[in-house]
């Protein structure tokens, strides 16, 4: 696993609008950095995210050998952490507590938990590291307890937990080890998503297709539920041709369509299907609205992109698992917060919490962080109802009031654009840091002690005159 290397220290001290002074020390991980996520995959009490340089990183709770490390040891990450030194990961998808990840060439790897055999290796032994497990690959799926995948060649094929069929096989035959091929030995299908006791897949003429429990009218298969219900087999869904992508809870499932109509069936205890009522539903209902772009869900909780970027959740909202500012559950979707610069959301949320990147590459999460699996910058294991950023180190900046030590400062701070620099020496050279420690800007043979930085993007930057040692907070509307 690549280590961490080298540690940078920042000593800033820096104003706010009013004139406070700040002193502060930021460690930062110099391997870590706070942008460039492209996706979030969450377990029980973890989070797993690949960069677009082709790396995973993983934080929160690290049991089953999560961390890819070769041990097997419990532990609690508190920020990201890469797995691994591989830099060509295409792809991610969380189970319980297992990962899998794929590379470009179609081999997939899986680690941490294989009790019931759904690392498809042959025995139940759990995995401390990324480990080829198939290959051939062109789409794949983690379940709660079992893995799906579609191969090259168009078959699909499953692995682990199946005492409610969830793996399509014909049986109902409690796990396998190994992976099985469907029963009906298809070789038409396009992707494939594993929920808690389910598999949905979707073939190339874009019908849709479901396995598994059915007690609640999960399968979407217009049955009524009861007690053990299940489809041993794949069977198609109504008859339409125009399915793009699956998510499913506990007890319900959503499903995207190609002309961006939502579709929600299964239970809705606390209105988690987002229809407005807590209605079972045993075949696809439609939710209001034609401009879905992605869909997300986890236990009893549901959330979706829209085309304008915005975020909506909605359903169970314990611990604030919605992020819309409250632990009250909501049974339509409900926008969070108010900016539209969402770009993608998880397939399977944790447990009890959940997260988004921004189209500013900035991961972001929400609700419980019990195990630390926010892997925020507050520095303690405390829930959020909103959604709070991904960082490399706790944010250990406090504000005292030590104005007369005031050897620089900036004005005005907030700023959008132009900043004036005062300072007790004459200013020669200016550098701006994000708080990763990364160098984003730079100025040599400064003029009028002006610097212009309308091109960064919002946030907090730490600003260091001449080279020296200490820097000034600085803080881009």
């Amino acid at each position: 696993m690549s280590q961490i290397l080298s540690t940078l220290k920042i000593q800033t001290k820096g104003l706010l609008a009013g004139g406070l002074l700040l002193g502060a020390q930021v460690f930062v991980n110099a391997q870590c950095s706070i942008t460039g996520w492209k996706k979030v995959s969450q377990g029980e009490n973890y989070s797993i995210a690949l960069k677009e340089d082709g790396t995973i990183w993983i934080w929160g709770q690290n049991t089953y050998g999560l961390l890819g490390n070769g041990s097997a040891a419990a532990t609690e990450i508190k920020h990201p952490t890469q797995i691994g030194t591989d830099a060509n990961w295409t792809d991610i998808s969380t189970g319980r507590n297992f990962a899998l990840a794929i590379k470009g060439n179609g081999d997939l790897y899986g680690w941490g938990a294989n009790y019931y055999g759904e690392q498809g290796t042959g025995n139940n032994t759990d995995l401390s590291a990324p480990t080829l497990i198939q290959q051939n690959v062109k789409a794949f799926s983690a379940g709660y307890y079992h893995t799906m995948i579609v191969k090259t060649d168009g078959t699909l094929w499953g692995a682990g937990y199946n005492d409610y069929s969830g793996l399509g096989v014909g049986t109902s035959t409690f796990s396998y080890n190994t992976f099985q091929q469907e029963a009906t030995k298809a070789t038409d299908w396009a992707t494939v998503t594993a929920t808690y006791y389910n598999s949905f897949a979707i073939k190339t003429d874009g019908t849709l297709w479901s396995a598994g429990a059915n007690a609640e009218g999960q399968n979407g298969l217009g049955t009524p539920g009861s007690v053990g219900a299940q489809t041993a087999t794949f069977t198609q869904v109504g008859t339409d041709k125009n399915w793009k992508a699956i998510a499913g809870g506990l007890h319900h499932t959503l499903g995207l369509k190609t002309n961006g109509e939502l579709w929600s069936w299964g239970r809705s205890l606390y209105g988690n299907l987002g229809l407005g009522n807590t209605t079972q539903y045993f075949t696809p209902q439609q939710i209001p609205g034609t401009t879905w772009a992605a869909i997300g869900a986890t236990n009893e909780s549901s959330s979706a992109l829209k085309t304008d970027g915005s975020l909506w959740t909605w359903g169970y909202n314990g611990y604030g698992i919605l992020g819309i500012g409250t632990t009250t559950s909501v049974s339509t979707p409900t926008k969070v917060g108010t900016e539209n610069t969402w770009k993608n959301i998880p397939v399977r949320s944790g447990e009890n919490s959940s997260g988004g990147i921004k189209t500013d590459t900035a991961l972001f999460t929400w609700g419980a962080d019990s195990y630390w699996q926010l892997g925020n910058n507050d520095g303690t294991a405390t829930n959020s109802t909103v959604p709070t950023q991904v960082t490399c180190v706790d944010n250990q900046l406090a504000v005292n009031d030590v104005s007369s030590e005031k050897k620089v400062s900036l004005y005005p701070n907030p700023t959008k654009d132009v900043v004036v620099l005062q300072s007790a020496k004459a200013v020669s050279e200016v550098k701006v840091y994000n708080l990763a420690g990364s160098l984003v800007k730079s100025f040599n043979n400064v003029s009028d002690n002006k610097i212009n930085v309308s091109d960064l993007s919002a946030g907090v930057y730490v600003v260091k005159i001449n080279n020296s040692a200490e820097g000034v907070k600085l803080i881009k509307k």
